[in-house]
């Protein structure tokens, strides 16, 4: 997702999580500050990767016991994490780790279980416990990309301010500000299907932005095509005619665990899934090339 902004405009940019992540403001703001702003998103951030043996998610995975005390930023994200299975019907589930690794080397996974039944969590005042499922690992990815960028966005100073995780965007806007993006088209090379532009009206704003489909993290295998969208009845990539997914929600967790609901879910399912208090656009692409938005969208659509 690529992001434009106003005139007057401070910004900060370094890779991180995979891609790149940026913090933007309008107003008497310096780099300096947000520097400061992509520091603590990017200290946050390194306790929940699954690429560094030595983060804290990685600690929990490869524990050999089924209770592990945890930390409270990765507490927060797997709170997050269960209120979003609820959410989404199911089908955002983190404890898929294998299921995903087996998608890209092209290789079975274990059959599924109901994910409510394979952990939990218990919160104390200083740290919680996880209690697990033998063989239970988790793949938080997504889902505290939109966590991330709500939690940085809460910090960023400046009158307006936008951060971008790697695509899951959380923005505020105030009145006389305008924020505005473009959705890739993932069937042309820096093609656009439209140009999202928030405006504020007589109070602030504050709103996320996420899109997820099948293009993005995807492989060949001799079995076929093979992506990173994970069907928690099946634990294979999800069949679906759903290729590309942008929402535009209350805050940027939101937009991006129902964004991947909408790929998941199918256009069968997706637009009834996503008819709930929240959810503040849709526009679905499907594999036969047609675009389908809910009514709401086409206010952000310019």
């Amino acid at each position: 997702m690529t992001t434009a902004a106003p005139p007057v405009i401070a910004a900060a940019r370094r890779p991180m999580m995979g891609g790149e992540v940026s913090a933007h403001a309008t107003g008497e703001v310096g780099h300096a500050a947000l520097d400061a702003v992509l520091d603590r998103l990017e200290a946050w951030a390194s306790r929940l990767t699954r690429f560094d043996p030595a983060s804290e998610l990685m600690r929990l995975n490869g524990a050999a016991s089924s209770r592990v005390r945890v930390g409270p930023t990765l507490t927060a994200v797997l709170d997050w994490a269960r209120a979003a299975e609820g959410l989404t019907d199911g089908l955002v589930d983190v404890a898929m780790l294998d299921a995903r690794l087996a998608a890209e080397a092209g290789t079975s996974s274990p059959p599924p279980l109901t994910a409510s039944r394979r952990w939990s969590i218990d919160r104390g005042p200083r740290a919680s416990t996880v209690r697990r499922e033998p063989g239970v690992r988790f793949d938080l990815d997504g889902v505290a990309k939109g966590w991330l960028a709500d939690r940085a966005l809460a910090i960023a100073p400046g009158r307006s301010a936008l951060v971008d995780a790697d695509g899951d965007v959380a923005l505020r806007c105030a009145d006389g500000d305008t924020w505005g993006m473009g959705i890739a088209d993932p069937r042309v090379p820096d093609g656009l299907l439209g140009i999202l532009q928030f405006h504020a009206g007589d109070a602030p704003m504050r709103l996320g932005v996420a899109t997820s489909g099948t293009s993005v993290h995807r492989w060949m295998h001799a079995e076929g095509a093979a992506h990173h969208l994970i069907d928690p009845r099946t634990w294979r990539p999800a069949t679906t005619d759903v290729v590309q997914a942008t929402v535009v929600a209350s805050s940027a967790r939101e937009a991006e665990v129902l964004a991947k609901t909408a790929v998941i879910a199918g256009t069968d399912r997706a637009f009834t899934l996503l008819d709930r208090p929240g959810v503040l656009g849709v526009l679905i692409l499907t594999e036969r090339g047609q675009l389908r938005a809910t009514p709401e969208m086409l206010r952000w659509l310019a």
